[in-house]
C-alpha cells in the first residue's frame, strides 16, 4: 500500500455541503472526490505553473545582464 500523509483541508460551508452531497449521490467518499480533483488539476496546472515559476525567478535573478543586453 502506498504510504498515506493526513492533510486539513478548510473549505467555506458551502462548498464542503457541496462536496458532502456529490459524495452521497455517487457513493464517493469525500476524501475520494478530493484527491480526484487535485489530481486532475495538477495534471492541467503543474507542468505550465513550474515553468512559469522557474522562467520568472531566473529573469529576476539575472535582470540587470537582461537589461545590460537589451542595450547592446
Amino acid at each position: 500500500m502506498t504510504a498515506q500523509k493526513t492533510l486539513t483541508v478548510r473549505l467555506p460551508e458551502e462548498l464542503a455541503e457541496a462536496l458532502r452531497n456529490y459524495a452521497f449521490v455517487t457513493d464517493t467518499s469525500a476524501n475520494e472526490v478530493i484527491k480526484a480533483a487535485l489530481t486532475e488539476y495538477l495534471r492541467a496546472h503543474a507542468h505550465t505553473d513550474i515553468v512559469r515559476a522557474a522562467f520568472d525567478k531566473a529573469l529576476n535573478q539575472h535582470a540587470v545582464a537582461f537589461d545590460k543586453l537589451e542595450n547592446l
